[in-house]
């Protein structure tokens, strides 16, 4: 589904998870305070140049100080710091640890991409699927250098540190797609590193796991097989690119995938239901069989920016 700019909500202050909201209300605790601090000592700078602006030339009464009120300027903003960080020490653990996850998805940032491994070894890019109203433990890592797995309206961000994994946690309250992005500097296609989070039912989410077609939409438009005859074999190179980026085969007719070269390729289709290989090494072979007519396009997710994209167009039924 594609979304105009405008339509795209990813304000941290719109929150629609219980995290990403227990962050929000500390943020606004903290927010007012700040701004009746502001009011007062704003107001009192202001009647003091008010009240006792310089009118002629002779010297003003001289006062030495007060003890008094030495002492409750500083009594009053040490209350309110010790106030603060009481407040946000009792919070940093549930905002980090969160309850008891039911779901746990692996998250991998490489640029200039996010791959997700699901609790049956299931792999997604880019879009990350979880059930609505759960809780989700993300362990995040990275294969190259800093990145920072931030989905705003949904919790804080995790970083993603080569050879280390962290974690931290999300929960979708409602139903819906939530954007993110890397958080990170990481590169020149920083700017191009977003993801997707799309919250679906327990339901739906244990479907997308299984790889089960959606209710009435008959069998699954492919599979995986191994050893049966190709129709098509496409080649992925050290140029970055498929070869050919485009083929159009019958239904029940098989591509094969080829990393020839040294890169690291993957096959990974924008629709969900077609299998997708995360990782592809030099020589090895991909294979899958097509059940149902369409146009099914796919990327290599390790050089989205190099425009390594195809496109397997499927006739007959």
């Amino acid at each position: 589904m594609s979304l105009m700019a405008e339509a795209v909500n990813v304000s941290p202050l719109s929150c629609a998870g219980p995290q990403a909201c227990d962050i929000v209300n500390l943020y606004a605790g903290i927010f007012w305070i700040a701004m009746a601090v502001l009011v007062v000592v704003g107001g009192l700078i202001v009647y003091a140049a008010l009240r006792f602006r310089r009118k002629d030339d002779r010297e003003p009464s001289q006062v030495h100080g007060n003890a008094r009120l030495e002492l409750l300027w500083t009594a009053v903003p040490v209350v309110i710091v010790a106030f603060l960080f009481v407040r946000t020490t009792l919070r940093m653990d549930y905002v980090r640890n969160g309850p008891p996850p039911q779901v746990t998805v692996q998250v991998t940032g490489v640029q200039w991409a996010w791959g997700f491994k699901y609790s049956n070894g299931k792999s997604s890019f880019t879009k990350m699927m979880i059930p609505v109203g759960q809780v989700v433990r993300v362990e995040v890592t990275s294969r190259d250098v800093l990145h920072s797995f931030w989905v705003p309206r949904l919790g804080g961000q995790v970083y993603a540190i080569p050879g280390q994994m962290n974690h931290g946690w999300i929960e979708a309250s409602q139903p819906g797609q939530y954007f993110g992005q890397c958080n990170e500097l990481c590169g020149l296609y920083h700017y191009s590193m977003t993801l997707e989070v799309d919250a679906v039912t327990p339901q739906q989410y244990q479907a997308f796991l299984s790889g089960a077609p959606p209710p009435g939409g008959g069998p699954a438009p492919g599979e995986k097989v191994t050893g049966v005859p190709a129709a098509s074999n496409v080649a992925e190179t050290d140029e970055l690119k498929f070869q050919p980026s485009s083929a159009t085969i019958k239904v029940g007719d098989v591509v094969q995938w080829t990393n020839t070269g040294n890169s690291v390729h993957s096959v990974t289709f924008d629709n969900q239901q077609v299998p997708s290989l995360d990782t592809q090494n030099g020589g090895e072979k991909y294979e899958v069989k097509f059940l149902k007519p369409g146009t099914y396009h796919y990327i290599c997710t390790y050089h989205v920016t190099s425009g390594m994209t195809g496109t397997i167009t499927v006739t007959g039924g």
